[in-house]
């Protein structure tokens, strides 16, 4: 569980406004000082993320955000920050406070979480000592006002808030219950079921990999995808044959069966598919992850704009992790290069990476993605649904590269069913 990769792990936000207990909330959660904890306003800025395993949820991310009523001079920066949290998580939890009564800023933020269809589980935070400028009578007040029947009144939260109540922070009690409360939850758009070879392996099956190693291969490894990839055969029991280009036909010819697929790494797609065989399945990885992480089906139906692409077109490369650019760097050098070797000369060519995707993107005649193999699946299906939402085609390394190739169809194969359907 500790080593679950944090794209795989379902993520939990943390929202209220400064003060509300938060961060004092996380590291009881967690157990340890994950966020500083301050009477100072604002303390929190950037969100702050923390690794753990909340069972039967399973391994989780939590976060952190800002105080949604920061008043600082770098507030509405951290608000869109919080703002950007809020489209990749699964789940939330919002505290409020029993001595204070909700504002518009908690509506405000309530309403968008309830608009991007999180879940959400309401903390009480009860404050034991009543305030020189609040009445007993009014803290008793706030409290029914805080509880279940507000929610259910306001917005139509009742669907989506689950409230569990007040809290003492130094009980491990408490916290246990509160572990309990959040791993009963049911998160949005996590991957369930459904795996990254979902259908195409079963016990006993050879499955072959390719997996060049070049200057842009990380020294002493393979990259997750390869390796969930491998993983994942040997969960259901099947064979992995891992190998280089070259050394495929060797590899094939030595089995005494064919292999039940082969699989590779996108940038040796077109050699590849001239080393493998009709009548043996051929994909990639990242086709492998378009499928897993997010609609194939959309990512498809973007190479059709790939032809209209013409001196000018603005097209907008876009990687969900960030790392040290190589020199034959897949998304800044190789892909813009296979597409002047096409024909598609003097593009607009943009880049962004990690967390960075504009909101706009209806400027663009064309996106391609990578893999997203760092991303979570909500956040993938979020820029996809982006795209299609301002009719902007986009497709995925991978998608791309066959079809550049002219062998999407032979690589899409092995899902013809799913794309159908």
């Amino acid at each position: 569980m500790e080593q679950t990769p944090k794209a795989n792990r379902i993520h939990i936000g943390f929202f209220g406004r400064c003060n509300a207990g938060k961060s004092t909330l996380i590291n009881m959660l967690t157990d340890q000082p994950v966020s500083l904890v301050s009477d100072v306003a604002g303390t929190t800025t950037d969100p702050v993320s923390k690794a753990m395993e909340i069972l039967p949820l399973g391994p989780v991310v939590i976060t952190d955000t800002a105080g949604i009523d920061d008043t600082t001079e770098l507030g509405a920066l951290r608000m869109e920050k919080t703002e950007e949290v809020v489209k990749k998580i699964n789940l939330a939890v919002y505290v409020l406070r029993t001595d204070e009564e909700p504002t518009s800023d908690d509506m405000h933020w309530l309403g968008l979480l309830k608009q991007n269809n999180v879940p959400v589980a309401l903390f009480i935070n009860e404050i034991n000592a009543v305030p020189n400028n609040l009445t007993e009578s009014k803290a008793s007040i706030g409290r029914d006002i805080l509880g279940e029947r507000y929610i259910a009144d306001y917005m139509g939260l009742s669907d989506l808030v689950t409230v569990i109540g007040s809290a003492d922070f130094t009980s491990d009690a408490k916290r246990l219950e509160l572990l309990d409360l959040l791993g009963g939850l049911t998160p949005l758009d996590v991957e369930g079921e459904q795996t990254l070879l979902q259908g195409l392996v079963g016990e006993g099956d050879t499955i072959i990999l390719v997996c060049p190693i070049d200057s842009a291969a990380p020294k002493g490894r393979l990259i997750l995808p390869q390796v969930q990839t491998i993983r994942e055969i040997l969960d259901h029991k099947g064979l992995a044959l891992v190998c280089q280009t070259e050394e495929l036909p060797v590899m094939i010819h030595s089995l005494k069966n064919p292999p039940k697929m082969v699989i590779c790494d996108s940038q040796a797609f077109d050699r590849v598919d001239e080393l493998t065989p009709d009548s043996i399945p051929l994909t990639s990885f990242s086709i492998l992850m378009a499928r897993f992480k997010g609609k194939l089906q959309d990512l498809v139906a973007g190479v059709k704009a790939i032809k209209n692409l013409k001196a000018g077109s603005k097209v907008l490369i876009s990687e969900g992790c960030t790392h040290r650019r190589q020199c034959d760097d897949i998304g800044t050098v190789k892909i813009p290069n296979l597409l002047k070797k096409q024909g598609y000369t003097d593009l607009q060519l943009e880049f962004t990476s990690g967390g960075a995707f504009p909101k706009d993107v209806s400027q663009y005649d064309l996106i391609i993605h990578c893999g997203a193999c760092m991303l979570t699946r909500r956040e993938v299906l979020r820029r996809i649904e982006c795209a299609v939402v301002q009719s902007t085609p986009i497709v995925n390394y991978g998608v791309l590269i066959a079809a550049l190739h002219g062998i999407l169809e032979r690589a899409i194969s092995p899902f013809v069913d799913e794309l159908e359907g």
